[in-house]
């Protein structure tokens, strides 16, 4: 599937009108690598269309737009991501719980998602404390 497929699909399942989302990338200052412009509407209409290619540089403010991970431009959904990652790693059960919690983020509020994410971050950076003792011993 397509970038631009996929892009479409999202503004589908999200409720968010070509336009919209063109005033969204617009809004990011996004700029095309050829021209150093910002896209106008128009051009953005040729990018979901599929008459102009979406450079790579765009993929960033692309997902800012939708507010989607990168990835998620990619792959139709999560689970297929975590299919991939399970036959990567078969028999962690891990994977499955994450694709577990993954899925519920969907209805997290603003201010829940914060605080997970400050939380994973102290995690995460006490693990890396902990590895560098561990390192020293």
């Amino acid at each position: 599937m397509k970038v631009a497929q996929r892009i479409n699909e999202l503004l589908k399942a999200k409720k968010i009108s070509k336009r919209e989302f063109a005033k969204r990338l617009i809004d990011l200052d996004m700029r095309t690598t050829k021209t150093g412009e910002t896209p106008t509407e128009s051009s953005v209409y040729a990018y979901l269309n599929g008459n102009i290619e979406i450079k790579a540089d765009m993929i960033p403010f692309i997902a800012e737009a939708l507010n989607v991970c990168e990835q998620e431009l990619f792959t139709q959904n999560t689970k297929d991501t975590f299919k991939i990652l399970a036959k990567i790693y078969p028999g962690n059960a891990l994977y499955t719980r994450y694709n577990h919690i993954v899925q519920l983020l969907d209805y997290i509020s603003p201010k829940s998602l914060e605080t997970l994410e400050k939380t994973l971050l102290q995690h995460k950076n006490k693990t890396l404390e902990l590895d560098k003792i561990i390192e020293k011993i």
